[in-house]
Formats: C-alpha cells, structure tokens, sequence
C-alpha cells in the first residue's frame, strides 16, 4: 500500500478554508408579497418607476432623493431617509434616524420590474439585492412581488427581515391604492 505525504502547509490551508465556510452565514433569501385590488399594473408601475421618490408611496420613508444619475436608468443612486422616536428610561424622547443609498441595477419599464441593491447605510447591511415586481392577477388587480438576497444583519433574523419587508410593501400597496382611488373619484 502507498503513503501519501500532505505538505503542512497544504493541510492548514485546507483546514483555514474549511473552518471560514463554516463561519461564513448563509444568505437570507425570500419573497414577500401584495395586492392592490382593483387596479391594473399599468396603473400602479408608475409608483415604482419613479424610483427616487419612494417617500411618496412608503409612508416609512420620511425623505427619498436621487443623489446621482439618470432618471429610470440602471447607476441611478437614490437616498432614503426614515426615524423612530422611542422614549429612554429616563422619559426622555429618543430619536433615532437610518438612512441607506439605493443603485437601481436594473429596470423594465415593459415588464414592470426593476432591481436595485443596498450601498451604504447605517442599518446594517453589508450586501443587500432586491427586485420588485409589478404583476397582473385576476384581470384588474396588480399583484406586487418583492424577492431579495441579504446577508445577515447583525442581532436580527430572517423572519424579522422578511416582516420587514413584507410591512413596507403591504404598506406601499395601501398607500398606492389610496391614491389611486381618490384619482379615480375625481
């Protein structure tokens, strides 16, 4: 039988990368869903294809802004801006503000989706890739479909992003359809 000598060397490299892929977290992935009922994606695209002014159908985003680039094209980087107010044990008022910039990679005004990821921010993300879709359901009505791919942020779980974001498009879609129908009544 034949002995086969591993270089030291070799065999902690093996060891080191084995042990980093076990310490390396997988990435949350999922999808989220709403309805806006009543209303066709032809209607309801427009929201999302203005890309910079996300504050005008989240009612979680206080300020959103394009910071660079051209409307509706992919290297377009908007600012998003939203707060919490909390009171500290001593009954003071505490405010607390996250921001993050936005890159929209990718849209598809036909189709009506588009894709963009995380950049900079103060909420936690190190990599964070989302894509929206606006889709027909049931003749009248737009289904909104929003899947993404995150690492994971730091004290949380991948329901509580999941929730995060499923909020935030339930709420767009609430938002959304209020609008559309008070455009409707006039």
């Amino acid at each position: 039988m034949t002995s086969h000598k591993i270089p030291l060397s070799l065999l902690s490299l093996f060891l080191s990368l084995s042990l980093l892929v076990e310490a390396t977290p997988a990435r949350w992935t999922g999808t989220v869903t709403a309805k806006v009922k009543g209303f066709s994606p032809a209607q309801v695209w427009p929201f999302f294809e203005d890309f910079s002014n996300l504050y005008k159908i989240n009612p979680n985003v206080d300020i959103s802004y394009a910071l660079e680039g051209v409307y509706g094209h992919p290297g377009l980087i908007r600012f998003c801006s939203t707060h919490t107010t909390t009171t500290s044990p001593s009954g003071e008022e505490v405010i607390t503000i996250q921001w993050l910039q936005e890159k929209l990679l990718a849209m598809d005004t036909v189709h009506h989706w588009f894709t963009y990821q995380i950049l900079e921010n103060n909420v936690g993300f190190t990599y964070c890739k989302s894509t929206v879709k606006v889709l027909p359901i049931n003749g009248c009505d737009s289904y909104l479909v929003w899947t993404y791919e995150s690492d994971p942020l730091p004290g949380q779980t991948p329901d509580y992003l999941s929730n995060y974001f499923g909020t935030n498009l339930q709420d767009m879609a609430n938002t959304i359809k209020k609008i559309l129908k008070s455009k409707s009544k006039n």
